[in-house]
């Protein structure tokens, strides 16, 4: 799987061994660590500015601040993130 593939969702969940996880983040894609098990999730920017994303990123900002470092954490649960970004792509 190339890049190309990689970029076609408007999310993915990464995990070990997966293509995409080993070539990089894609152009227009933000990774992010998500619960306290820090499962990895590829998010395309356009899902960025959508209400229910704005609500987890300011509970990020509440929970770590603004100025992190590295890879954006988001403390919610993995299946929640999950749900809400296939909500937000399919109204998209």
């Amino acid at each position: 799987m190339g890049k190309k593939e990689c970029m076609q969702a408007a999310y993915r969940r990464l995990v070990d061994g997966d293509e995409c996880a080993k070539s990089g983040v894609p152009r227009g894609y933000v990774p992010m660590l998500v619960g306290s098990e820090m499962e990895r999730f590829l998010v395309h920017t356009k899902l960025l500015r959508h209400p229910s994303m704005v609500a987890l990123l300011e509970m990020a900002a509440l929970e770590f601040g603004y100025e992190q470092e590295g890879i954006l954490k988001i403390p919610c649960d993995p299946g929640y993130f999950s749900q809400v970004v296939k909500v937000i792509s399919k109204a998209k």
